[in-house]
């Protein structure tokens, strides 16, 4: 099978030396394409610049810094590569600088090698649209997608509405993911990584507390 895996966290530059981003480490994604390669799999992987990547050699690297490249990527990928599933695990950042203003005077975000000190600084943010809305429009409406959801404290109740909220986000239920794989971060260690796999019926279709459950439990849904 072809598979393409997203992972790490992309960075939104401020200026030269300082951007917004996040926390994900990328090494539950590594994690999964190097278990997809072992068992003989052909993957892919689009990994953010700074992190964890897979160390399979059979597996093609390509990364990414910024969530355009990250965008550019993953569209060339699933256009050219036809793949029959695509697990879509990176954290993807929902907004952009925009503008900067410094004392009231506004700028183009990254129009600064360092911002100039001042009294104050305001920051404005574009919303960045959902990749995960577009995957199926570019590699093919056959092709398996698995989106993640990472919450952090939330009940189930409130991680069922935030997978759901990915399934109902297209209009076109035929370009929703086919599955959305459910996790908190105040859950996860460094041994144990739970989960709860959700079928597009919103059902709870898998479930467990490893990585290497994750990664068969996703090559189960996608037979």
């Amino acid at each position: 099978m072809k598979i393409l895996v997203t992972g790490g966290g992309s960075e939104e530059p401020i200026d030269n030396v300082r951007a917004v981003c996040n926390f994900s480490t990328g090494r539950t994604a590594s994690f999964l394409a190097d278990y997809f390669a072992s068992q003989g799999h052909n993957v892919t992987a689009i990994m953010s610049q700074k992190a964890v990547h897979p160390q399979n050699k059979n597996i093609c690297l390509i990364t990414y810094r910024t969530f355009a490249e990250l965008q550019q990527a993953l569209q060339r990928q699933c256009e050219s590569g036809n793949f029959q599933a695509i697990v879509h695990a990176a954290a993807v950042s929902d907004y952009s600088p925009q503008t900067i203003q410094i004392d009231g005077q506004t700028f183009q975000a990254g129009a600064f090698s360092k911002i100039p000190p001042g009294r104050e600084l305001i920051i404005k943010m574009r919303k960045n649209p959902k990749l995960v809305d577009s995957l199926k429009t570019w590699a093919g409406q056959n092709t398996k997608v698995i989106a993640f959801k990472l919450t952090s404290d939330a009940t189930m109740d409130k991680r069922i509405a935030a997978v759901n909220k990915i399934f109902d986000s297209n209009k076109d239920q035929t370009l929703a993911p086919d599955f959305v794989v459910s996790n908190d971060l105040s859950e996860i260690t460094r041994e144990l990584h739970p989960f709860r796999i959700f079928a597009k019926d919103k059902t709870a279709a898998y479930d467990g507390k490893t990585n290497e459950e994750l990664a068969k439990s996703i090559l189960q849904a996608m037979e």
